[in-house]
């Protein structure tokens, strides 16, 4: 049985902070991830974290974070998980572990209360794990007057809410 670990990132310590940015360094590579070679975040720090480390104990070898957001639904707001920076080291890949991650945070979520994650990532990976390609989500920037831009994002329910087909707003940085 596969160790899920779960720590606040207010409860990040230095060991844990340099073996994320090892982990994240390695697995995002793109000319924009160069931000993770000396932070483990790429545009604000997540509240939430779901890590799996080595049979040795010596490194983190995969990994989730989850941001506490919120998006309006015309006059509502819901409460969602953005799920973010997952990654498995390459070594470790083919175990199943984003989908064990993502099951632990998802049952977490749901227990908190969280209406729907979010994530941006790709059809192949995250399809198995319930999540969906949607269209309308729009990111609203802290500019005057807010600026909305539409986004392509994936998404599943923790309810037995669906997801809205209107536009649904989500205030501040893509995660």
């Amino acid at each position: 049985m596969t160790d899920i670990k779960y720590i606040l990132d207010d409860n990040v310590d230095d060991s844990i902070n340099q073996q994320l940015i090892a982990l994240l360094s390695r697995c995002f590579t793109k000319p924009s991830d160069e931000r993770f070679k000396v932070q483990r975040y790429y545009n604000e720090m997540p509240q939430h974290r779901w890590y799996i480390e080595s049979p040795s104990g010596d490194a983190i070898i995969a990994h989730l974070a989850v941001h506490e957001k919120t998006v309006l639904l015309r006059s509502q707001q819901a409460l969602i998980g953005g799920v973010a920076e997952v990654c498995v080291h390459p070594d470790y890949r083919g175990h199943g572990y984003v989908k064990l991650l993502l099951k632990q945070a998802h049952n977490w979520m749901a227990q908190q209360g969280y209406v729907y994650s979010v994530l941006f990532g790709r059809d192949e990976v995250y399809s198995s794990s319930g999540y969906e390609r949607v269209t309308n989500l729009y990111l609203v920037g802290e500019e005057v007057p807010p600026r909305a831009t539409s986004v392509s994002a994936m998404v599943t329910s923790l309810t037995d809410k669906k997801w809205p087909h209107f536009k649904v707003e989500l205030k501040g940085l893509a995660f």
